[in-house]
């Protein structure tokens, strides 16, 4: 049996993924406004980066049967 723990570093690198895409084609298009959705998607991918980290260290959390 798989635990969360053990599966949320695979659910928050798709995120991760996500918002790294969404950063990078704000950069690259730069459509008419593209500041303030750039500054709030950044800000994002600091925070799942950061997260994931976490979930990488805190993976096994839930192996000792109690799920």
């Amino acid at each position: 049996m798989t635990g969360w723990s053990a599966i949320r570093p695979v659910l928050t690198a798709f995120l991760l993924a996500a918002d790294a895409l969404v950063v990078a084609a704000l950069a690259i298009a730069r459509p008419d406004g593209w500041v303030p959705p750039f500054i709030a998607f950044g800000c994002l991918l600091v925070g799942l980066v950061a997260f994931e980290v976490w979930a990488l260290r805190h993976r096994r959390d839930d192996a000792d049967g109690d799920v």
